[in-house]
């Protein structure tokens, strides 16, 4: 199976031709138009299929009146365009548009700084027959179905995708062994009617799902969802017949939608070796978001990583990136010995390693990155992010006088969060007070001028009982703080050795994912997001992505972490620490205005395509870290 990134294409929002001033216009008393006229003022085409994708054409043209009565046509002076991402262009001096993705978009025309107003309706209605469809199964599986139904089980009802997140995989559930061909048709209003006749594959892990039908269709497609879905949901309904054109069956409709936002920048992950990998134990893997890229590429394994003394572990551990995508820093050893390194993203190179006893076990960057503040054994320190790693003043938040970790500054560099937590006897006996684990944990906020703390840490998660907050991530805009709250009740990591308590803040299994405002106020739970009210399936180490937009009318974000809950019909999940974690994502919308979200903005969460070289054997990929973009490497 191939996977595809597929980049956005944003057409062109118009091409000035001449006129803009009036100045060569000659209706009447001269000059500047008055008012502007576009004819027809509402169409609808209907897109065909073409070389590059799909396509269609609307002639329009523009009148200009006078103050003194006159008219004339000023098709080839006016400028015309529709919305930037609309999809619609206009050949210069015709005022032809052709529309390439399906919705509903204005049309505006100007001259002389006049404007006038149109519509266009784009429609997609038709079907692809995928290679090894005959024409009995096309023709059975547009019969009358029967009474048994699929049912759908990926992608999760409700869910938001982004534009370039590629392909499209529909999972099925069978409603008999025998159906072995599959119809997906994909609904908008009047705007979309399309379906894809394509075979079933089988699931990877056939013994975990030996019903499966798995379907993959072209990335592009989801330019047309996404032209659709600012304005209604999409509905997709599975249709799966056996090859002799019996046992027709069809599922109830699943909504889903698509924004126009695509994912951006560069997103950095730790992962830990799967079956198939022999060179490495633990890896930095990461995506490149603003390119076509198959999959994501291992950027730095632990074989690769700067050799550690002898006796200690040669791993890699927490990383964090600068925003920029320029530094990467990680700790070397485990949590215990606290060495640490600092890279130069694009030469792949070692700026600094220290091998000095607890250095740090993570790190978080300045806006310019040329500042960290580490944390080791539940110190956090402000230091210089170059060769010297110079510590730049005391110990930061003296006010906080419990142990502090998991530190986070905002993208903007207006905030850093971290957390506070009070070591539990047993930790300090057995030396796990590292800052990896912090039972009971509660979350602080203080100003930044993007290179310094400049006041004093505010409590905006207080410690609740029988339960920790960890792992804040501030969105890109200084806004939200996502974070992770986990049961003191368990259950536990009976078999992970490091980090098996119920609630110590590390690959808890009870993790579910929190927003609250940078300012503080009610924590709100992402219930769609995590998938249940009690999901139990490891939802964990969110981060926001770099930027957000717009989706009907609400700020648009969108947040990755990791999990062990089920991808579909292709890899099974787990509440308990018997699989390896995998990262999704998920839409966050918020109104514009800023008002304090009351409920739950999120959306489910989907799986982020591509991770793993194979899902029989998964890796374990944790930790996400999002940059601005992905430094290329030399």
């Amino acid at each position: 199976m191939k996977y595809l990134l597929v980049a956005v294409a944003l057409a062109a929002c118009g091409t000035h031709t001449s006129g803009d001033d009036g100045t060569n216009g000659d209706g009447g008393t001269g000059g500047t138009p008055t008012a502007i006229i576009v004819s027809p003022d509402s169409a609808m085409v209907d897109l065909a299929a073409a070389t590059a994708g799909f396509s269609a054409t609307q002639p329009y043209t523009v009148k200009a009146t006078y103050a003194d009565g006159t008219s004339r046509d000023v098709t080839a002076e006016a400028t015309l365009y529709g919305d930037l991402d609309s999809g619609i262009s206009f050949a210069p001096g015709t005022g032809l548009a052709t529309a390439t993705l399906a919705g509903h978009y204005p049309i505006t025309a100007s001259l002389g700084g006049a404007t006038g107003a149109a519509s266009l309706d784009v429609r997609l209605i038709g079907s692809t027959v995928g290679a090894g469809v005959t024409p009995a199964e096309q023709a059975a599986l547009d019969g009358t179905p029967g009474s048994t139904a699929p049912t759908i089980a990926y992608p999760p009802a409700g869910a938001l995708f982004p534009v370039n997140v590629a392909p499209l995989e529909i999972h099925a559930h069978k409603s008999d062994p025998a159906q072995a061909v599959a119809r997906i048709t994909f609904t908008a209003g009047s705007a979309l009617t399309y379906s894809y006749y394509e075979p079933c594959a089988a699931s990877p892990n056939p013994g975990s799902f030996a019903d499966a039908c798995i379907v993959t269709l072209d990335g592009a497609f989801a330019h047309q969802l996404a032209g659709v879905s600012e304005a209604t949901d999409v509905s997709i309904v599975v249709r799966l017949v056996a090859a002799d054109g019996t046992k027709l069956g069809e599922s109830q409709p699943l909504a889903a939608a698509w924004a126009k936002q695509p994912l951006s920048g560069g997103l950095y992950y730790w992962t830990t070796a799967g079956t198939s990998d022999t060179t490495f134990n633990t890896a930095i893997a990461r995506y490149d978001f603003s390119g076509d890229a198959s999959t994501p590429t291992i950027y730095l394994s632990s074989a690769d990583a700067p050799a550690v003394p002898g006796g200690q572990t040669q791993c890699i551990g927490c990383h964090a990136v600068s925003p920029d995508g320029a530094k990467l820093s990680f700790s070397l050893g485990g949590s215990t010995p606290g060495f640490y390194s600092l890279y130069d993203v694009a030469n792949r190179t070692a700026t600094a390693t220290t091998f000095a006893d607890k250095f740090a076990d993570m790190a978080t960057f300045s806006t310019d990155g040329s500042r960290l503040i580490t944390m080791a054994y539940g110190v956090l320190t402000l230091r210089a992010a170059d060769a010297s790693l110079a510590n730049e003043g005391a110990p930061l938040f003296p006010e906080v006088a419990e142990p502090k970790s998991h530190p986070f500054w905002s993208p903007n560099g207006g905030h850093v969060a971290f957390v506070s937590w009070v070591p539990s006897q047993a930790d300090t006996t057995a030396g796990h007070v590292t800052g990896d684990m912090v039972q009971g944990a509660q979350i602080w906020m203080a100003p930044s001028d993007g290179l310094a703390i400049t006041g004093a840490a505010t409590l905006i998660v207080p410690r609740v009982a029988n339960e920790t907050s960890y792992y804040p991530a501030i969105s890109d805009d200084d806004q939200l703080v996502v974070f992770d709250r986990s049961s003191c009740s368990g259950p536990v990591n009976p078999g992970a050795g490091w980090g098996a308590g119920a609630c110590d803040g590390y690959n808890d299994i009870s993790a579910r994912l929190m927003v609250v405002p940078t300012a503080g106020g009610a924590a709100i739970p992402l219930v769609r997001a995590n998938g249940s009210a009690a999901p139990l399936t490891t939802n964990s180490w969110p981060r926001w992505s770099p930027d957000h937009g717009t989706f009907r009318g609400k700020k648009l974000y969108w947040v990755a972490f990791s999990s062990r809950r089920a991808y579909g019909l292709a890899l099974p999940g787990a509440t308990n620490d018997t699989t390896k974690p995998q990262l999704w994502f998920a839409a966050v919308a918020v109104d514009p205005s800023g008002a304090v979200p009351v409920d739950d903005p999120s959306y489910p969460a989907v799986w982020l395509p591509g991770q793993d070289p194979s899902l029989v054997g998964p890796r374990g990929n944790h930790t996400p870290a999002w940059t601005s973009k992905a430094i290329p490497v030399f």
